[in-house]
């Protein structure tokens, strides 16, 4: 929710009072050559108009300046409190809340960049229409009554509207998260959209097509409305106009001589009233989208199990021991029933070994993994590293290992600490990993450019190892090798890892190459029910996929 400064906001309200009544004191001086009244300064009048528009323009400016720069302000606090939010959260909790969500929460969040103008027309109208409504009041306070009632009326009659439109414009921006969940698939599945025309075709037209229909006719009906109240807000100022012009004199409320000042500030009333009407559209825009930041908070704020967000830590030197007590962890639908259950998982890892985690779908490896590297906070059980119990601080556990998971990510910018330019070590895992004759430079954006999907995981495979953490888990990482780098994989780099005291835990379903492996872990249903140590007996692999 945006929490604004009220001080700032007390400051830019005392800034548009004299620039409100500059505003005025330059209708004043026109009503009064007008109506050739005298003013109690005559002399040098003209000087003075110019010198009033001048120092108007120049606190003007002052003014617009400090409402870009609060504005814009706000809005970077909030942008940083909601990642902030998201830096907390945990990836199931992440899951759940699903990333159309958040696209949609930072697309709000944007809506508030148009402010600085919107909040600039708003306290300046504003003021201007008390002054002018003080002046009216000098002039006839009858008639100054009359002109208020006839502008409550209308503000009354947009208020009541305007609840009506809320939920529609609440119904629009839910409208549109659905939208970018269609979008997503649109992006990521054009590949698969392009081999079948009947899923291509259902998603444009009955998803994508609907939703854009939908939300055209919303918003059409939206503007319609918003058009009406204008145009019924103008046309109620001219019929404001034409009280004061023939029935407030034949009342007797307001005196003839008094009816051209009356008119001439009406006409000048027109602008502010007109402006704060019209600004409507914006503002209940504005109110729902801070209302879905201000729920997207509260939910992220009332989510259990909020990890702690350290400074950049450095990691212990080695791990010489991972222990699994008692470990479970399970899986609940919408409506609170468990759909799945792993563990209890007892497991003791020590520093140096090459351990193959594997099974068939479903049978709980992945969500093993995740419990492995503290992305899932276990339902219970306890984990310790090197004798000491994890507990809540999973950042601190997370940080001795370096992961490279099946839809593993390569960033678009380096965000570590090393450079890659003129980096020894980077030019040297460039060969290890064979991609010397692919990445032609040491430029970052020759390591960030799209590469196939084996490549790419190579790609990972060497920014994990510059990270030299103690402990690689790798999810599957060698099933996007082709036959040649797959069997280098196993035979030379796993050796090699494992020589340098790396601790490596690694999702295969490469049975020809258990024997590197210094124990295989096999789950079923959620269970180990399979640990052998490879060293210790012959391994026969087609055994292991028995049921």
């Amino acid at each position: 929710m945006f929490k604004p400064d009220w001080k700032q906001i007390l400051f830019l309200c005392l800034i548009s009072i004299p620039n409100s009544l500059f505003t005025f004191g330059i209708l004043f001086i026109i009503n009064s050559i007008v109506t050739g009244k005298n003013i109690f300064i005559s002399a040098d009048l003209d000087k003075l108009f110019f010198v009033i528009i001048a120092l108007s323009f120049g606190l003007n400016l002052f003014f617009q300046r400090k409402i870009v720069g609060f504005t814009f302000n706000l809005i970077y606090e909030n942008e940083i409190r909601i990642f902030q939010s998201l830096r907390q959260t945990s990836l199931k909790q992440l899951e759940t809340i699903g990333p159309e969500r958040i696209y949609g929460i930072v697309e709000d969040v944007r809506l508030f960049a148009y402010m600085p103008g919107f909040l600039s027309a708003t306290l300046s109208a504003l003021m201007s229409l008390i002054i002018c409504l003080t002046y009216y009041f000098i002039l006839s306070v009858k008639a100054a009554l009359v002109v208020i009632l006839l502008i409550g009326f209308l503000v009354l009659l947009y208020v009541f509207i305007n609840k009506r439109l809320f939920q529609r414009v609440l119904s629009l921006r839910s409208m549109n998260d659905a939208y970018f969940k269609v979008v997503d698939d649109a992006i990521k599945g054009f590949k698969e959209l392009k081999m079948n025309t009947i899923k291509s075709h259902n998603l444009f037209e009955h998803f994508l097509g609907r939703n854009r229909r939908e939300v055209r006719d919303l918003e059409t009906g939206i503007g319609n409305r918003y058009l009406a109240l204008n145009l019924f807000s103008q046309y109620g100022l001219y019929l404001m106009m034409g009280i004061i012009l023939f029935i407030l004199p034949a009342v007797h409320l307001l005196q003839q001589k008094e009816v051209i000042p009356f008119v001439v500030l009406l006409l000048f009333i027109i602008g502010p009233v007109s402006t704060l009407l019209g600004l409507q559209n914006y503002y209940t825009r504005a109110f729902v989208a801070n209302g879905r930041i201000a729920t997207f908070l509260e939910e992220m704020k009332n989510l259990p199990l909020n990890e702690i967000v350290h400074e950049p830590l450095t990691a212990l030197s080695e791990v010489s021991a991972l222990r699994f007590e008692n470990i479970t962890y399970h899986y609940e639908s919408r409506i609170g029933d468990s759909t799945f259950h792993l563990g209890p998982v007892d497991l003791n890892i020590t520093k140096g070994e090459t351990i193959f985690i594997i099974g068939g779908n479903g049978s709980g490896k992945s969500t093993f993994i995740n419990c492995l590297t503290g992305l899932y906070k276990p339902t219970g059980g306890r984990i310790f590293l090197n004798d000491q119990e994890v507990g809540n601080d999973d950042q601190y556990y997370r940080n001795h290992m370096t992961a490279i998971f099946t839809d593993n990510h390569l960033f678009s910018r380096n965000y570590d600490n090393y450079s890659l330019e003129g980096n020894k070590k980077y030019e040297r895992l460039l060969k290890v990993m064979k991609l010397d004759n692919v990445v032609a430079d040491d430029r970052e954006e020759s390591a960030r450019r799209k590469f196939s999907k084996g490549q790419s995981k190579r790609m990972a495979m060497i920014f994990a190892l510059m990270e030299d953490a103690p402990v690689l888990v790798l999810d599957e990482w060698a099933a996007d090798q082709d036959p040649y780098f797959r069997k280098y994989f196993y035979e030379k780099l796993l050796p090699e890892l494992k020589k340098q005291g790396k601790t490596i835990i690694a999702v295969t379903h490469d049975d020809a190459y258990f024997k590197y492996a210094d124990r295989v872990i096999k789950f079923d249903y959620g269970k180990i029910v399979r640990d052998i140590q490879v060293n210790e007996k012959p391994l026969e692999t087609e055994t292991l996929w028995e049921l």
